[in-house]
């Protein structure tokens, strides 16, 4: 056998042998999978609070023990919904610790040093399932998937990962955080670490106004890449009244101009049909009385003659395009305080400040006209969808000849003298 013969042998050979041993070694450490069960082992739960359910601090793949992948290395104690705040706006949580000594739950927690923190955003990921027993306080045993996931870093370079776990019945977070990389030949995410980015975590948390204690306590238990150790962080309890209001008073309102941000979002195209009805009615006064003065020996009634069908086709047109974006009631109300802020602006424009109740009427009843057009748009490209049932409902006309007559109407009464 010549060497270029034995070379593509052993070439052969090689990468064989390490692609096979490359696919039957798994990335991360666990059971093998030999039955389908999918309860815990008693003593392999941790009971991170006393009196509190029991958690098996590990994740998985699916709800069985069996498909074991990463070990949960820190517990944040306090409210979950307080803690999830801490990591992602620290900024927002000004708590006062109250001097309360607590028993250490293990004899072998100790403290850490500080140094720099981290900024957490949220974060996409595979599922990860964790198992709790709530039979201490009357619950059941089930799994649980992540209540969130946040990142810092790159999706497709390298990043730290956390998936977190909350249950109703605790006031606990059980956290599972590693070091990652995406690994273009994988073409997926590979762990590298999981102790040092828990003590990121802690780092982020020591010297906190809002935070009591931060240890670390040894629950006996390895695997999944975990060294037995958990890391434990105390939110403190709040001390003062006041302090309690103003924050309190700061996450509402940050709340609600969360609330506010994301309705605004949601109703967007609302926003932009009022407008555009608004913007018509005072363009269409605004070009009238432009080309009346630019436009000499010609009546002004040519000119309105010109502009007058943009008033009457535009506002539907702009209902038929728009409404259909946004909800029955939105598409009315947003249709509503377009047209009818229109009128207010068109009426102060041209310095009309007493306004007859005949007119006032006419023009409520056009507001009205086009806002049930609004709701039946929208009723009727809704009803194109397939329904529940597996079909698509008949869209149904009597709201769009209602409100297309009261339109017509309303425009014709001027045009015949009785109005």
């Amino acid at each position: 056998m010549n060497r270029r013969r034995l070379l593509f042998v052993v070439a052969v050979i090689v990468l064989a042998g390490t692609y096979l041993l490359a696919g039957s070694v798994g990335l991360f450490p666990g059971d093998t999978p030999d039955s389908d069960v999918t309860t815990v082992e008693e003593d392999k739960l941790i009971q991170p609070a006393e009196n509190g359910s029991y958690l098996w601090p590990y994740t998985s793949r699916s709800e069985s023990p069996h498909e074991r992948t990463l070990a949960i290395n820190v517990l944040i104690h306090g409210d979950p919904d307080r803690t999830k705040n801490a990591l992602t706006d620290s900024a927002a949580l000004e708590w006062e610790p109250m001097d309360e000594n607590e028993e250490d739950a293990d004899p072998d927690s100790y403290n850490i040093s500080v140094q720099d923190g981290v900024d957490w955003d949220d974060a996409d990921g595979s599922t990860r399932y964790t198992y709790i027993d709530a039979s201490p306080h009357g619950g059941e045993a089930q799994w649980l998937d992540e209540s969130y996931q946040l990142h810092s870093g790159t999706y497709l370079g390298s990043r730290q990962h956390i998936r977190a776990y909350t249950s109703e019945a605790d006031n606990w977070t059980a956290i599972q955080v590693h070091d990652e990389y995406f690994d273009w030949f994988r073409l997926r995410h590979t762990v590298t670490d999981i102790q040092e980015p828990a003590r990121v975590i802690e780092d982020d948390f020591i010297d906190q106004p809002f935070v009591e204690d931060v240890s670390r306590t040894h629950y006996g238990l390895s695997g999944g890449w975990s060294d037995g150790w958990i890391s434990n962080i105390e939110l403190a309890i709040i001390g003062l009244l006041s302090t309690v209001f103003a924050r309190d008073t700061r996450t509402t309102i940050a709340r609600l101009g969360r609330d506010i941000g994301q309705w605004a979002l949601t109703n967007r195209y609302g926003f932009v049909l009022a407008a555009a009805l608004a913007g018509l009615l005072l363009g269409v006064r605004a070009v009238g009385i432009g080309l009346e003065a630019m436009v000499t020996g010609y009546s002004p009634q040519y000119i309105a003659g010109m502009l007058y069908p943009l008033l009457v086709v535009g506002p539907p047109v702009l209902v038929l395009l728009l409404a259909p974006r946004l909800r029955p009631l939105g598409a009315f109300g947003f249709t509503v305080v377009g047209l009818g802020t229109g009128f207010v602006y068109d009426f102060a424009a041209i310095g009309i400040g007493m306004i007859p109740i005949q007119l006032l009427l006419h023009r409520l009843g056009l507001v009205v006209a086009l806002g049930l057009l609004a709701v039946a748009v929208v009723n009727s490209h809704n009803s194109g969808r397939f329904s529940q049932a597996g079909h698509a409902d008949k869209p149904d006309p009597p709201l769009i000849l209602l409100a297309g007559l009261g339109w017509l109407v309303g425009l014709a009464l001027p045009l015949f003298g009785y109005l």
